[in-house]
């Protein structure tokens, strides 16, 4: 094992390999606030890992998101009019409680039914189908047939909403040849969307492409780059999150023999199941800021400038806060996880993330499924989403197990 100094988090075999859990040990252990350069002639960022830190820079108002929240100096929406992501407060909190109002529990539970719906028109055709890719089959589209619902998006699009979503989430082989493959998608969502607004202002519905459209910010409407940029965030952030979660969640259940059997006995397994997925996961394995002004942790100091980067997945494996953190326990009743994130970025999309979740899996339970892992994880190349690009799986009745 190499030494704490030399641990380069830029390396994306540390996280298509496995190793993240190991290295962000030894990190968290010896070395909690860790300079590393960039291999690409950036500037080089600080690392942040335990799990009180996070929290911390988090709520800190010593930072800012203005110059990005990956650790490139880039932001998917572009040059043009920040997204939400890319604000601080008071502008972040003003555009945030546009949606607000429409991802509450109280609202999205409204979706339980159709969701329900959408899981079994997944399965059905999985169940005693032999082997296949669970990724391709129901974590990519669940998630993005909940959402298009949400935005107004028609089913017959979701397949688009998902390659542009790839393009731009990541740089991995399989989906991008390089910077100038998410630009291009980006500039489809633009179009894409704008046809859709264009529609929604002749015909306003209950989605949330209308409500943006004739959305005020201190009594103006968003501009055009406002919107380009909030319909980008919201088609990115609410699939990549939910994806990777049913991804990982499916298995972790299959390293954890009984926990399914477990999740399946109560609602309030579930719930307890879904958070420590949330946990174990990391869907969204950082985030980054830039100081705005002398941050000390531990001995050492931020300047104004420099790039910190929190490690949501290494706060959530913290041995400080929980125990015996690298071990999927769906009964796990400790802190807080850190898996949606924290602080007034934390993720606008929790709740229908969650009922997504949990619907999922008990539909699963109710109709005596289970989902059996045939084949080895393949890993996004990325080391800002926890993704999983195929997951190879079994759906049988648990009778004929």
């Amino acid at each position: 094992m190499t030494s704490a100094a030399n641990i380069d988090l830029t390396d994306l075999t540390v996280f298509t390999d496995g190793r993240d859990a190991e290295v962000l040990r030894l990190l968290r252990d010896e070395e909690p606030l860790h300079w590393n350069d960039e291999p690409d002639g950036g500037p080089g960022f600080w690392s942040i890992t335990r799990y009180e830190d996070v929290r911390r820079v988090a709520s800190e108002p010593a930072v800012t998101v203005r110059e990005g929240t990956q650790i490139p100096s880039r932001r998917a929406e572009g040059e043009g009019a920040r997204s939400i992501h890319h604000l601080d407060a008071p502008e972040h909190l003003k555009l945030r409680r546009i949606v607000v109002p429409h991802v509450r529990p109280t609202v999205v539970k409204r979706l339980e039914n159709e969701i329900e719906q959408t899981v079994d028109e997944l399965l059905d055709p999985l169940v005693g189908a032999g082997e296949l890719d669970l990724v391709a089959e129901v974590s990519a589209r669940l998630p993005l047939l909940v959402l298009g619902r949400l935005l107004g998006v028609p089913a017959a699009d979701c397949p688009d909403i998902l390659r542009w979503t790839n393009q731009m989430a990541s740089q991995d082989p399989e989906y991008s040849d390089g910077p100038e493959t998410a630009a291009r998608a980006r500039d489809e969502v633009f179009a894409y969307f704008r046809a859709l607004e264009a529609d929604r202002r002749a015909a306003p519905q209950g989605d949330l492409v209308s409500v943006l459209a004739t959305a005020e910010v201190d009594g103006c409407p968003l501009s055009r780059g406002q919107l380009d940029a909030y319909y980008l965030i919201l088609m990115v952030a609410g699939n990549e999150t939910t994806r990777n979660l049913l991804s990982g969640g499916v298995h972790a259940l299959n390293l954890e023999p009984g926990s399914h059997t477990w999740m399946g006995e109560s609602p309030e397994n579930r719930r307890s199941g879904v958070e420590e997925m949330l946990r174990w996961v990391s869907p969204v394995l950082c985030m980054r800021r830039t100081a705005v002004e002398p941050l000390t942790l531990h001995g050492r100091t931020v300047a104004p400038g420099e790039k910190i980067v929190m490690w949501f997945v290494s706060g959530n494996r913290d041995d400080r806060v929980f125990t015996d953190p690298d071990r999927f326990r769906p009964d796990r009743a400790e802190a807080d996880h850190l898996g949606f994130g924290w602080g007034p970025h934390a993720c606008l999309g929790a709740h229908l993330a969650r009922l997504e979740a949990q619907v999922f899996f008990r539909r699963l339970h109710e109709r005596g499924l289970v989902v059996e892992q045939t084949g080895e994880v393949d890993r996004l190349s990325s080391n800002f989403f926890r993704g999983i690009k195929h997951l190879p799986v079994r759906i049988t009745e648990a009778a004929r197990v």
